[in-house]
């Protein structure tokens, strides 16, 4: 079991890596001239503004954290438009609207612990549904309008790879927002796909991200099923 001065060991050194892996790669993008200073400057803030979100949804802050995950949201679907990934793109967009529904819920006095923390939950099937038609919505868009979303010289493994990204990390989020731990499970599975394809379109430091952020569900999974016992 972990004890707290470890995990505050661990959250510093993981901010620490995140911030200069971050500065590193933007300052190399920059130097290289892989991309336009404003759009580094974007990518840059961006993923900052994630890795303080994620980390801070781990320990199930109800108001900065989502305030921040719709602020992180805005830059990674312009972000991963750029980069042609578009079901991660379609992911944040879900992502930021339920980080309003979460930001609206999370918020009520009944959902939160002692200590101001939100509580672990059951599941809201109205949700589930809205959620499920949401995925069928996408995939539907993305399949029908792949030539249209997709650089034309793409292989086809790219929009499956953006439909399973698609599907994972809107069920990783729903479960989220529903406060379920098995949210960390998905957005762990979620990781892997995401780091595949930011590695595929040079997207760098959102692929360095993709690691870093698995490293922040594994301890996600901890501490949401650590909690959810008490």
């Amino acid at each position: 079991m972990f004890t707290k001065k470890f995990e505050k060991i661990l959250r510093i050194t993981w901010f620490i890596i995140a911030f200069f892996l971050t500065i590193y790669l933007g300052y190399a993008m920059w130097k290289d001239n892989a991309e336009p200073l404003p759009h580094i400057l974007i990518f840059t803030v961006t993923a900052l503004l994630g890795y303080v979100c994620v980390n801070v949804l781990v320990y199930r802050s109800p108001i900065v954290s989502n305030l921040l995950g719709m602020s992180a949201n805005i830059g990674e679907i312009y972000t991963h438009l750029l980069f042609g990934n578009v079901g991660m793109a379609c992911s944040n967009l879900y992502y930021f609207m339920t980080h309003v529904f979460g930001l609206i819920l999370w918020t009520k006095k009944k959902n939160q612990d002692q200590e101001g923390k939100i509580k672990v939950s059951k599941m809201n099937q109205k949700a589930l549904v809205c959620t499920i038609l949401f995925c069928i919505i996408g995939i539907i868009l993305m399949f029908f309008l792949g030539d249209y979303f997709f650089k034309k010289d793409s292989p086809p493994y790219i929009l499956l790879l953006n439909c399973i990204a698609f599907m994972i990390g809107v069920s990783a989020q729903f479960t989220m927002i529903m406060r379920q731990p098995f949210s960390w499970v998905l957005w762990s599975v979620s990781n892997l796909v995401w780091l595949s394809l930011n590695l595929i379109s040079h997207n760098y430091i959102f692929a360095v991200q993709s690691i870093l952020y698995e490293i922040n569900a594994l301890v996600g999974i901890y501490k949401w099923y650590t909690d959810s016992d008490n």
